[in-house]
Parts: C-alpha cells; structure tokens; sequence
C-alpha cells in the first residue's frame, strides 16, 4: 500500500480540527496537563492505527476513537459524532490510498472552513457566558443575521457536563 503518509496527516488533523466535541474536550484540559501532548499522540496513532489496520471498518474506527477519548481524555460523547468522523476519516483515507485528489478535495470541502470554526467557537463560548448568565435568555437570530451576515446552518448545540469525579461528557442540547 502506498499512502503518502503527509497528505493522511494533513487530512486527519483537518478533520479533528473540525469535531467540536474534540475540540471541546482540548479547550477544557480533559487529558489534564498534558492535553496538548496527548493530541499530537493522538493525531500519530490515528494515523497509523488507518494505516496499519486491514479491512477497518466505521464501527470499528468508531469503538477504537471511543475508547482512546475514554481512557486517554477522560471524555465521553454522546452525540454520535465519533460514528460521523470515523466514518468521514475512512472515506477520505480511501481517496488518499488511490490518490484521487479531487475525491479527497471535495471531501474535505464538506468541512468549515478555519473562519467558520473560529465564528462557531466565538459563538459557544459567547453562548456558555450567556447561559451562567441567564439560561433562558437567547439572542433573536435576526439580531445574529444581521450583525454577520446569512449564516451556515448550524449543527446541533451542544452541551458540556463535568461530573464531581471530572469525568467530561458532551451530550446534544435538548
């Protein structure tokens, strides 16, 4: 198999830059000190755990980056995100395998762009402020259109839950 093992790392770190239950669990320090180390570790072994594995399968992508969130980042999600990004980790390694460029490139268009992931962050941390504050209390989203522009739909909102043993779960927003 002859992977240019560059472009499968630039397509992985694009895409865990794109999940914002990762990126949350990042932003919180849930691998504790090392979190940072822990994400570079992460983005190797994801790699290589692609490379390495015969037949690898979404499911099985999916129990694997389930189980590395567990026990590593102290992480639980509970939006089916894992299922979503395995999957999407898969088809884009299949296009890298048989260097169809324009198959990853049209892949990897589905992703937010880094302004639309900086606008999003922006937004869940003005929204976190905005719930301390008053969790009834939301912005019209004609106030919001105004203000950017027409906006991209947005995925589910979700929500962070640390329990009192610092377990961190991510859970979709009723």
């Amino acid at each position: 198999m002859n992977i240019n093992m560059e472009i499968l790392r630039n397509f992985t770190a694009r895409t865990l830059k794109s999940w914002s239950g990762y990126q949350l669990a990042l932003d919180n320090s849930c691998g504790g000190d090392e979190t940072r180390e822990k994400d570079k570790w992460f983005l190797d072994v994801l790699c290589e755990q692609m490379t390495t594995s015969r037949g690898l399968k979404a499911e099985d992508l999916e129990e694997w980056l389930t189980n590395i969130l567990y026990h590593d980042f102290d992480l639980i999600l509970e939006d089916d995100s894992s299922y979503q990004i395995a999957f999407f980790l898969l088809e884009g390694f299949g296009y890298i395998k048989n260097q169809n460029e324009a198959g990853l490139q049209q892949l990897l268009s589905k992703l937010p762009s880094d302004e639309e992931l900086a606008q999003a962050k922006r937004e869940s941390v003005r929204g976190a402020e905005n719930d301390e504050d008053d969790e009834d209390m939301e912005i019209p989203e004609e106030e919001e259109e105004e203000e950017q522009g027409p906006s991209e739909p947005r995925g589910p909102q979700r929500q962070v839950v640390v329990d009192e043993d610092g377990w961190t779960t991510i859970t979709k927003r009723q």
